[in-house]
């Protein structure tokens, strides 16, 4: 990954601002590189270099394509398009074109042709920042990633979910199961975006279990949905217990001394009181999750032990920092984030298609069917 911190520069008619900038090495006629602060343009099409740069890279100008290019305010500037090795910070090079002009009375700018289209180019506001990233999908896996956000936007439409309906409130809990699988899904991605495929295991982890719960939940929806949702108040009761009696830190505090805890206390007993006996672990304990067993013993009911003892424990290994995790890459690579986490969700559209009877179509079933089968 390329960093470069954006510089202040002052205009005439809008005072100081921040404008973007990258330092990229051009390769000259001797093969060495020389570095140059191109300003980035992602309205440029194509990157423009003053008419002193091709003495600099001992390149003779004319030899290259002539073209006329138009300025924002209908000038005409002509240049000569060469095509030359570039390097990026972090190892990164490609050969980009360059309208190398006949004057000086130009910036030298980044563009979009053979940049944006290849690398990945982000803009961070908070950090003053352009980053410069490698892409985070081949043609392949963005051709799947694609098909995988439509089928997601097909299945969970408000109007066909609605149209729909599972028994009793399981339109409510699998809804929530999903809807936080696709935060997940989310949340990798994004990762991804950043190359920071190391701290998606734990992601994979959660995904795996939220595809097992739901699967779980389908089997019996509407019994299973009323002790899914009735949870909530063993959660908040806990919580809130757990805040008043030791509170550390101001939310904790705020939370002790509200004067609303005079009211909601008793309520969340009462509603805690009435779901206990369903959650029960012994005399004076509950479970610590809805469904009443361990996520091993989860995973052999819905039948995925294998994946259990493969990827579950594999994602906690590195979750929890074993020696031996936090030294295995493959993981953490990619292509591996993406066939775990595309294998888990689309189970649980699968999942959900089938128990509401959404009607799929042949490729939307064929290509989720083919994605559910990456790990197993």
């Amino acid at each position: 990954m390329a960093e470069y911190s954006w510089r202040r520069r002052a205009t005439k008619h809008f005072g100081v601002v921040w404008v973007p900038y990258a330092e990229v090495g051009i390769q000259r006629s001797n093969g060495r590189f020389q570095a140059f602060a191109l300003q980035v343009d992602s309205g440029a099409v194509v990157s423009l270099l003053r008419r002193s740069v091709a003495d600099l890279l001992e390149i003779k100008l004319e030899s290259g394509r002539e073209v006329e290019l138009a300025t924002i305010g209908g000038g005409k500037t002509r240049a000569h398009v060469h095509e030359l090795p570039s390097r990026f910070d972090g190892g990164m090079q490609l050969t980009v074109p360059y309208a190398i002009a006949d004057t000086e009375d130009v910036p030298n700018l980044l563009g979009r042709c053979g940049v944006f289209d290849v690398l990945q180019v982000d803009f961070d506001a908070s950090l003053e920042q352009t980053r410069v990233t490698g892409p985070w999908l081949d043609e392949n896996d963005r051709r799947i990633w694609r098909f995988l956000l439509e089928t997601d936007r097909y299945i969970l439409d408000r109007k066909r979910w609605s149209s729909h309906p599972l028994a009793g409130r399981a339109d409510e809990a699998a809804g929530i199961l999903v809807r936080r699988g696709a935060q997940v899904m989310a949340a990798i991605a994004g990762l991804l975006k950043l190359h920071r495929g190391f701290e998606c295991p734990p992601l994979i982890r959660s995904l795996l279990e939220l595809s097992m719960q739901l699967e779980f939940l389908l089997k019996d929806p509407e019994e299973r949905a009323q002790d899914y949702l009735d949870f909530e108040h063993v959660t908040r009761y806990k919580q809130v217990q757990a805040l008043v009696k030791a509170p550390v830190g101001t939310i904790a505090r705020t939370i002790a001394y509200s004067p609303d805890r005079l009211s909601g206390e008793p309520r969340l007993k009462r509603n805690y009181d009435r779901v206990r006996a369903r959650f029960a672990r012994g005399k004076s304990q509950t479970w610590p999750s809805w469904y009443c067993m361990t996520v091993r013993d989860l995973d052999k009911t819905v039948g995925r032990l294998p994946e259990y003892n493969f990827w579950y424990k594999l994602c906690s290994g590195w979750a929890h920092g074993d020696p031996f995790q936090s030294r295995e890459q493959q993981l953490v690579k990619p292509p591996a984030v993406l066939i775990a986490s595309i294998c888990y969700y689309a189970r649980m559209l699968l999942q959900i298609a089938e128990a509401k009877q959404i009607l799929l179509t042949n490729e939307q079933y064929e290509v989720l069917r083919e994605c559910e089968q990456g790990v197993t």
